[in-house]
């Protein structure tokens, strides 16, 4: 269900997510990035800050981060896991 918003820096009327947002995708993209090029998470966030995204696809943002957020410590502890073997692998060899 979304809400008939009215940004309160620019004056333009948007739909949101959220019953009482107060900045439009727009403004909220320029308070993040100023003049310069969004990135994706630039875009992602004001999406999120306006409520300008759909419940359906703000899930799927969710999910995808958070894959990519344990994709990337399980790598994390594979590699430390591997370089502590590596690092004791040889160290009966003496005997």
């Amino acid at each position: 269900m979304t809400s008939e918003c009215t940004c309160t820096t620019c004056g333009k009327r948007f739909q949101s997510q959220k019953v009482n947002s107060t900045t439009c995708y727009g403004c909220a993209l320029t308070r993040l990035i100023g003049n310069g090029a969004p990135e994706e998470g630039d875009i992602n966030s004001a999406l999120l800050i306006s409520g300008e995204i759909s419940d359906q696809n703000a899930r799927q943002l969710q999910e995808d981060l958070e894959s990519i957020d344990h994709s990337g410590a399980e790598a994390a502890w594979g590699r430390m896991v591997e370089e502590y073997n590596d690092e004791f692998d040889d160290r009966y060899d003496d005997e």
